[in-house]
């Protein structure tokens, strides 16, 4: 089958921190062994390589799924990290960062992988992005990614058209976020908050963030128990409507950290090596001459 460029296309996706090639392959070839969209990532990865990221084979599903080790890889550059898989109807490369993260196992299953990023890897993530961009449309690939909008208000009407199922708008400028309500708003714990309140669209909310410090922003319904929090003109995330809240007095008198959520196998591994710092200490003291609480 020939790799014409109408047949292949791919998008960026900034929120979601991913690129999706996408194969314009008939239904009845999708399950060949060799699918024309392989090499293409190949090369991508490759060229990942050429621009300094460590590339090799996804470790958890060597691990753990041995037989599907062929279609997936893991690399990193700095403290941006991806993962890249293959499927019949195309790839994906994520991107994820471990530094600033919400879920207990890793960034990398977080939603708003962007928005979470510190700022020098939203950079570094944006400029690979770019030249990757243009490698695939030099191959003559099509790139179908929608327009990055700047203002918060502006992204969430965007997220809105493209992702909510249902909406009658095709373009953020045909609506007002302010009188857009989600369908699934009907339900009251979709739009309670922390007490129990009522929250309504538009209405300014705190949340605890994940530094544990306040935030405020104006809130509007996203869907099912989800709320956007507009903190300022470029800046706004996600929130679960139990997360939003008035605040207290009690709220004001100290930053709150939120529990330790680093993955299991990062601690695994700090607590090693602290262990190994000890035993060499000692092995040192014995050196020394000297006796330590270990041989009482």
């Amino acid at each position: 089958m020939s790799e014409k460029s109408g047949q292949h296309t791919f998008k960026i996706f900034q929120d979601s921190a991913s690129i999706n090639f996408y194969n314009g392959i008939k239904v009845a070839d999708r399950w060949s062994k060799k699918q024309p969209h392989y090499p293409i990532l190949n090369r991508v990865l490759n060229f990942m390589k050429d621009r300094g990221f460590q590339v090799g084979r996804d470790p958890r599903i060597e691990k753990h799924y041995k037989i599907l080790t062929k279609d997936h890889w893991y690399g990193h550059k700095g403290d941006l990290e991806f993962k890249a898989e293959r499927y019949p109807v195309g790839w994906k490369i994520e991107f994820f960062q471990n530094i600033v993260f919400e879920n207990p196992h890793g960034g990398e299953h977080d939603f708003d992988k962007y928005e979470k990023m510190p700022y020098l890897i939203k950079l570094l993530f944006l400029n690979e992005c770019r030249h990757i961009a243009e490698l695939l449309v030099n191959l003559g690939y099509e790139n179908q990614s929608k327009p990055v909008y700047k203002l918060s208000e502006d992204r969430i009407k965007e997220h809105i058209v493209t992702c909510t199922i249902g909406v009658k708008f095709k373009d953020p400028s045909e609506f007002n976020l302010g009188d857009y309500v989600c369908s699934s708003s009907k339900y009251s714990y979709n739009i309670t908050d922390r007490d129990g309140k009522v929250i309504q669209n538009g209405q300014i909310k705190y949340i605890r963030y994940f530094d544990g410090r306040l935030r405020r922003g104006r809130v509007y319904h996203n869907i099912n128990n989800m709320w956007w929090i507009v903190f300022n003109k470029f800046d706004y995330s996600n929130w679960a409507c139990f997360e939003l809240f008035d605040p207290t007095p009690e709220d004001y008198k100290a930053r709150r950290l939120k529990k330790d959520r680093k993955p299991k196998a990062y601690l695994d591994r700090k607590e090693k090596l602290q262990e190994a710092s000890t035993r060499e200490l000692i092995n040192e003291l014995k050196r020394r001459g000297s006796r330590t609480n270990h041989e009482h």
